[in-house]
């Protein structure tokens, strides 16, 4: 080969691989754009909340852009609905709060009022003062459910779990709900309890019984018997609670133990709809749970469940 035909040959070369290379870019070039394109078409789907364009490949770099993309909008909704969910809790919350605030502090109010009265004879300043003393007790005990309420919702509260006899937490809630009783003539019966030990927190425990005792003794008839038993399980102990109260209907079983619910029984009966509520956080976060069992007329049977702990 002579002199020209190889400087002829490596020029063609030389030139194909700068075609070559031109190409490459081209398409480079293509590529980048159009991933570039998909992007900004995915962005502003994102950010109108709509749903996003179909790719113009069935793989490669614009499919997983779009998968990318996908991920982000499924999380960003799911952010967006919790807050949509915590707003209206808050609201929800502040609703409730107004409303159940709003009679204990207008009572306290006209309480405080009428006292200003000189006038006032000694016996009715005295009824006036029982009165104000009532509210305002009312008031706390609302205030305090509330704050517990609130804490146990955000896991701000723990339970600190023994394995331990039931039966000493659950007579101090007896306790606590005795001189209601007693204004209505109604007996608290215990039957004997099985020494099994059962994993709890004793405090929170007592919470939970003095809740659903004080909604006994509250629906109850005078001079009716509140009845308490306890039966062990394989894995759980139960205490019953039984009451011969107006009942509770069949589609009111769940109902009773959400936030605020007042049964149809509750009418004329004074309460915030937070005591079986409440009971209720405070078994779940002891592992535990509540079940309800009732006839309208003849009354209810609440049984807490709580891990039955057999010692080795």
């Amino acid at each position: 080969m002579t002199r020209e035909q190889t400087l002829l040959a490596l020029c063609l070369l030389l030139l194909a691989a700068a075609l070559a290379a031109l190409l490459g870019m081209l398409r480079f070039r293509r590529q980048y754009f159009r991933l570039y394109r998909e992007v900004q078409l995915c962005q502003r789907a994102l950010l109108a909340d709509q749903p996003l364009p179909e790719g113009s490949c069935q793989e490669g770099a614009p499919s997983a852009v779009q998968d990318d993309f996908a991920r982000i909008m499924k999380k960003f909704r799911r952010e967006r609905q919790e807050a949509r969910e915590d707003r209206d809790a808050v609201r929800e919350l502040t609703s409730n709060l107004s409303h159940q605030l709003k009679t204990p502090l207008a009572n306290i109010r006209l309480y405080q009022e009428l006292l200003k009265s000189p006038e006032l004879p000694p016996g009715r300043r005295q009824c006036l003062e029982n009165r104000l003393e009532e509210q305002t007790d009312r008031l706390d005990r609302l205030l305090t459910a509330l704050f517990k309420m609130m804490d146990l919702e955000r896991g701000a509260a723990a339970p600190s779990p023994a394995n331990i006899p039931v039966l000493s937490a659950v007579r101090r809630a007896v306790e606590s709900v005795l001189p209601r009783a007693d204004q209505k003539h109604i007996r608290i019966r215990m039957e004997p309890f099985p020494d099994a030990p059962l994993l709890h927190d004793p405090a929170w425990t007592e919470e939970v019984f003095a809740n659903i005792l004080e909604n006994a003794v509250k629906y109850a008839p005078e001079g009716s018997v509140v009845t308490l038993s306890m039966e062990c399980f394989e894995t759980y102990g139960a205490v019953r609670v039984q009451d011969r109260g107006p009942g509770i209907p069949k589609e009111e079983y769940t109902k009773i133990f959400q936030k605020f619910y007042r049964g149809s029984s509750s009418s004329g009966k004074e309460g915030w709809g937070i005591g079986l509520y409440l009971a209720r956080l405070l078994v779940e976060r002891e592992h535990g749970y509540i079940t309800v069992s009732s006839e309208p007329g003849k009354g209810s049977t609440f049984s807490v469940f709580l891990p039955l702990m057999t010692e080795v």
